[in-house]
């Protein structure tokens, strides 16, 4: 455990590169091609997906040099932290749930963009079981900004990139970013908390 005094900040990973094949939270059951939810995409709406393709692919290409440019001011500690959001992400790609017990704080509490109140643990269970069973994840990227640890608290933020297919077969690619929170207890780091979640759709 560090102290006090022994704060780890850092830039991505080279963990950062690897894919990940499904989305972290839940997946919106109503979700739609980029035209917004419940909506069609018309012709035009196409024309300003593609013109939008190239800032948004150029945006994360920047984020990803500057990661690989950055990787070897990574701390073993700050590595022993971003391995877990990867196992997480991977966990959740597979639909193996069992990331919740085993790497859950029991009095986690957290806010997502798309939800009216905080949720706790058993609402995060519940919302991710539902979600399993509406959609799949295409493609998935994790893109890490920073890795923060002050004593046993570590912070990590990251953006995303995801594509996703849903129920209904129709297809959407989003992103996204998260701050995520770990309390080191017992010797094992644990989520407490996170905040975040897609980025609003353009109109």
């Amino acid at each position: 455990m560090l102290k006090q005094d022994e704060v780890k900040q850092g830039t991505p990973s080279p963990l950062c590169e690897d894919f990940v094949s499904a989305r972290r939270r839940v997946l919106d059951s109503s979700a739609h091609i980029e035209g917004g939810a419940g909506k069609s995409v018309s012709h035009t709406d196409h024309g300003r997906m593609n013109m939008r393709a190239p800032l948004g692919l150029l945006l994360f290409a920047l984020v990803a040099q500057t990661a690989t440019a950055s990787a070897q001011t990574w701390s073993p500690e700050q590595q022993e932290i971003w391995r877990l959001e990867d196992q997480q992400w991977k966990m959740s790609a597979a639909k193996d749930l069992t990331w919740i017990e085993t790497m859950v704080h029991p009095n986690i509490s957290f806010w997502e963009v798309d939800f009216p109140a905080p949720q706790n643990k058993a609402s995060l269970s519940r919302w991710n079981k539902y979600g399993s069973t509406i959609g799949t994840v295409l493609e998935q990227e994790i893109f890490p900004i920073s890795v923060t640890i002050t004593s046993n608290v570590a912070v990590a933020q990251y953006r995303y990139r995801v594509a996703s297919e849903n129920y209904k077969k129709e297809r959407e690619t989003v992103t996204g970013r998260y701050t995520d929170v770990f309390m080191k207890e017992g010797g094992r780091w644990l989520f407490i908390t996170w905040a975040g979640g897609d980025d609003p759709k353009k109109q």
